[in-house]
């Protein structure tokens, strides 16, 4: 589903041997605060706008992804039903949410000529944690790919601690396995469940309570691609106000790039 929508809002085309790592149980903040905006440049913002009953109500991004500086723009609407989110709406296509047991089940994706071009199901556990995610495309995407699915795996504390990527290129074909990413820490403060759980676009899940701090990507051949670190600072609620993100393990160096957070 995260490749389907990002395709209809941008218009573009060996589990870990090692103990996850328990994270210590946070001090509740005294406030509750919903986020504003995640900055990390002049040109490169996202932000939220919330329902009076604490719901997500609107979502924008900006970011430049390009050489020549061109600024990329998007934003996401949603609308709920009795509290359930029913509709996703970008500014060239929807999805549409169907619900089974109360828990979201399916989601179909349209084109802004309401065309059908992808269906994603749900698994959810008993915690009312994102379990899989299947993504069923109704036309081969440019890489020929005719289906996708995510395993999302979580430790005692509700935090996502393994994500892996599986693909066929045809419905008989069984799935192949793509890539992992590894959570191997956290810090012990609230994370912004706005912030992850946009990526996927189900507001209302939460893939982490707290804010990792080391991301292992691994390859299928179990060699280590990428490691994704992160240093937060915090206000005296508990909330965080900075993250720096580094790359390491790359061929060449990245530089670390610094996210300002503001709150509502």
């Amino acid at each position: 589903m995260k490749y389907v929508l990002w395709t209809l809002i941008a218009g573009i085309t060996v589990i870990s041997c090692s103990k996850p790592i328990e994270t210590p149980q946070p001090n509740l903040p005294v406030a509750v605060k919903k986020i504003k905006e995640i900055r990390n440049s002049p040109n490169d913002f996202r932000t939220y706008t919330f329902n009076a009953d604490g719901s997500l109500q609107q979502y924008a991004a900006q970011f430049t992804s390009r050489t020549d500086g061109a600024i990329s723009q998007y934003n996401l609407g949603f609308q709920y039903d009795n509290k359930r989110l029913v509709k996703l709406q970008a500014a060239n296509g929807y999805s549409l949410y169907y619900y089974k047991d109360g828990k979201p089940h399916t989601i179909q994706s349209y084109n802004q000529h309401n065309s059908l071009f992808a269906t994603s199901f749900l698994t959810i556990n008993e915690k009312n944690q994102i379990t899989e995610i299947v993504e069923q495309f109704k036309v081969p995407v440019s890489n020929h790919l005719a289906e996708t699915k995510t395993l999302l795996f979580y430790n005692t504390q509700g935090n996502l601690i393994r994500r892996e990527y599986y693909s066929r290129q045809d419905l008989n074909d069984p799935f192949e396995f793509y890539y992992k990413q590894l959570y191997e820490a956290y810090d012990n403060k609230i994370a912004v469940p706005e912030e992850v759980s946009t990526d996927y676009f189900l507001p209302g899940f939460v893939l982490m309570k707290n804010n990792p701090t080391k991301i292992i990507t691994v390859d299928k051949m179990g060699l280590t691609g990428r490691v994704d670190r992160f240093e937060y600072t915090y206000d005296s609620d508990g909330y965080v106000l900075t993250k720096k993100h580094f790359v390491e393990n790359m061929p060449n160096p990245v530089t670390p790039i610094t996210f300002s957070y503001t709150y509502w």
